[in-house]
């Protein structure tokens, strides 16, 4: 003898439905208003390169601690172009022992600005904190 099963349809109400559907109409234009606002704050508060280079980079790429390379080495101008391809490919995938940074820690204009200050040579000086500073 033949088994059959029977699975029934679930019924929303039509009421539950349309509160849902009202719901997510005024939730849309909140959330892109938020997000609007979150783009502009981030926009407004692009940081200089050197300072991203001695908040982000320093801790490995400073010649004093010798975990990465050193970055800062001004590159021929012929070189720019493919230069900043790959620190930007190397800064958003990470490679090797270096990890990846999404755009909520460097922002695209700010690796924009690290980039071309570091294939120019702008941060081959730049200031980062003394490891000996306070071991007196």
């Amino acid at each position: 003898m033949k088994t059959t099963t029977r699975v029934s349809r679930r019924r929303f109400p039509l009421a539950g439905v349309m509160a849902l559907v009202v719901g997510a109409a005024v939730a849309a234009p909140q959330v892109q208003a938020e997000e609007q606002t979150q783009a502009e704050d981030a926009a407004r508060e692009v940081r200089e390169p050197a300072e991203v280079y001695r908040q982000v980079c320093a801790h490995c790429h400073a010649p004093q601690y010798g975990v990465g390379p050193e970055i800062t080495i001004a590159f021929p101008e012929a070189a720019w172009e493919a230069r900043g391809n790959y620190i930007r490919m190397t800064v958003r995938n990470g490679r090797a022992a270096m990890p990846a940074f999404r755009e909520a820690k460097i922002s695209e204009a700010e690796l924009d600005g690290l980039i071309q200050a570091l294939v120019s040579g702008e941060l081959d000086d730049a200031p980062v904190a003394d490891a000996s500073v306070g071991e007196e």
